[in-house]
């Protein structure tokens, strides 16, 4: 999952490109308002299956079906289960990243925005690298959720990776330092950076699994935490909610 940087800018795009005509070990600038600039190296990226963390290739290893993949940036996860024999589609914002994965030989990958993306049902959907953010911010979340749900196939499944960034503001005896009058602390804004050329800002929201869940379930979807991780990550998989047989077979008339 790319981040929503500025099209005309397309840092990502032009950081994937650059790899592939050999720039090996060239870092995107990462600035956001909560924590000191941080450097990420475009090489992460183009790892293999092998050189993902546990929860990646966990979800990767439950996708089924036709498969949306969300944000799909270089296209690793998509380029993995095309290999498999998976009919994946690869959506990205940045026509850069859709250039770089098509020159990976990625069938499937379309420059489009998510919420505007029609198609018929996916059986998958995934945003993984903390995808759900997507959102930008809890006034979203209920339309985001929504709008998955709407490419989502009966019996099918969505994976969210997100982050619990409670533990950005909590001491050492556990107690929580947070501002309940202002916004969401997972709400943050990033600036991105890739040589010379810098990005405009744009919000990203983490979001804790209960918020997941009350969030989703406004749009009619359960959620259920599939992994829980040592440095506060996770993977939610989000579930149509039908009430009755006959919630089901309105929904597929």
């Amino acid at each position: 999952m790319t981040m929503i940087s500025n099209p005309g800018n397309d840092i990502f795009g032009t950081a994937f490109l650059d790899y592939l005509k050999g720039e090996h070990n060239a870092d995107i600038l990462v600035n956001t308002d909560i924590a000191e600039d941080e450097k990420l190296p475009v090489r992460y990226f183009f790892r293999g299956f092998d050189e993902m963390p546990e929860w990646e290739q966990l979800v990767l290893q439950k996708c089924r079906g036709r498969t949306l993949d969300v944000g799909a940036g270089a296209g690793s996860h998509s380029l993995y289960l095309q290999q498999q024999g998976i009919e994946i589609t690869a959506l990205d914002i940045s026509p850069g990243s859709v250039d770089c994965m098509k020159k990976r030989g990625i069938k499937g990958a379309v420059n489009h925005d998510f919420y505007s993306w029609k198609s018929e049902p996916y059986n998958t959907l995934l945003f993984l690298m903390n995808g759900l953010g997507i959102a930008g911010k809890t006034d979203h979340l209920v339309a985001f959720f929504r709008k998955a749900k709407s490419l989502l196939a009966p019996g099918g499944s969505i994976y969210c990776e997100s982050t619990d960034l409670l533990y950005l503001y909590t001491d050492e005896h556990g107690a929580a330092y947070i501002d309940l009058a202002g916004k969401y602390y997972g709400e943050i804004q990033y600036t991105l950076q890739y040589k010379d050329v810098v990005g405009e800002p744009f919000d990203w929201i983490f979001l804790d699994f209960d918020n997941l869940q009350h969030y989703a379930s406004e749009a009619g979807l359960s959620s259920e935490l599939i992994y829980q991780g040592e440095n506060h990550q996770y993977i939610a998989q989000l579930r149509h909610v039908f009430n009755s047989s006959e919630d089901f077979e309105s929904y597929n008339e």
